[in-house]
C-alpha cells in the first residue's frame, strides 16, 4: 500500500525502520546491509527524506561511540541519520505507517480474524508503533496452531520482516489475567487494535 503512495519500495522500508526506531541512528551502508538493499537506492532515497526533512543528519560527536571508533568513522566520512520527531508532520506520517500495516494485507487478516477458535485476536508491537513490545499479535482460544503459524507466515512475506504472535488457551488467559501477568497486562492496558473480542 505505501509503496504505491510513495512510489519506492526502498522509501517505505526506510520510513518503516525509521518510524519503528525513533531514538536510533543509522548510516548508509548499516541500513543497506540490514534492509538487503542496493547501496545506492539506500543514498538517493535517504537524500529524499532529509530534503522532506523528515530524517536529519545527526553530528558524529552528539553519538555515544568510542574515541578511537569515533576517529575511524570521522575518517571515513560516515553520516548518521535519525527521525524527525520534531517534524510537522511525524504523528501523521507514525499513523499512517501503523494503519498501513493493519491494511497491508486484509484478505489474510480477515482469514485470521475467522479463525475457529479464537476468541480474543489483539494485534500490537509494530501495528501500533511499539516495535519493543513482547508481541506483535495475541490470540486467545481453542485454535489450530498449524494454521496460525501458516497464516501468519503468509503475512510475514507482506511485512517483510517476522511477526512475534502469541497463543494462549482460555484457561491460561484467564490465570495469567487473575495473576496480573505482566506480559499479558501489559499488552491488555497498551496501545492495542481489538479485532476479535468474544471474552463476554
Amino acid at each position: 500500500m505505501l509503496d504505491k503512495l510513495f512510489g519506492s519500495k526502498t522509501r517505505v522500508k526506510l520510513l518503516n525502520l525509521f518510524f519503528d526506531n525513533p531514538d536510533s541512528c543509522f548510516y548508509v551502508r548499516g541500513i543497506s546491509r540490514d534492509l538487503k538493499e542496493n547501496i545506492n537506492s539506500i543514498r538517493r532515497e535517504l537524500i529524499n527524506l532529509e530534503e522532506m526533512e523528515i530524517v536529519v543528519p545527526v553530528p558524529l560527536e552528539t553519538l555515544d561511540i568510542p574515541a578511537p571508533e569515533l576517529a575511524r568513522e570521522t575518517q571515513e566520512k560516515r553520516k548518521y541519520y535519525q527521525v524527525n520527531k520534531e517534524h510537522l508532520l511525524y504523528h501523521e506520517l507514525l499513523n499512517l505507517i501503523m494503519h498501513s500495516r493493519v491494511l497491508a494485507d486484509k484478505a489474510l487478516l480477515e482469514k485470521l480474524k475467522n479463525e475457529k477458535g479464537i476468541r480474543l485476536l489483539v494485534l500490537s508491537g509494530i501495528f501500533v508503533g511499539s516495535p519493543h513490545a513482547r508481541t506483535d499479535i495475541l490470540i486467545m482460544g481453542s485454535v489450530d496452531k498449524n494454521r496460525i503459524k501458516r497464516l501468519i507466515a503468509s503475512m510475514e512475506r507482506d511485512f517483510e520482516y517476522p511477526l512475534r504472535y502469541s497463543i494462549l488457551s482460555q484457561k491460561e488467559f484467564d490465570y495469567r489475567n487473575s495473576m496480573t501477568d505482566k506480559f499479558l497486562f501489559e499488552i491488555m492496558e497498551s496501545k492495542k487494535i481489538v479485532i476479535v473480542d468474544k471474552r463476554k
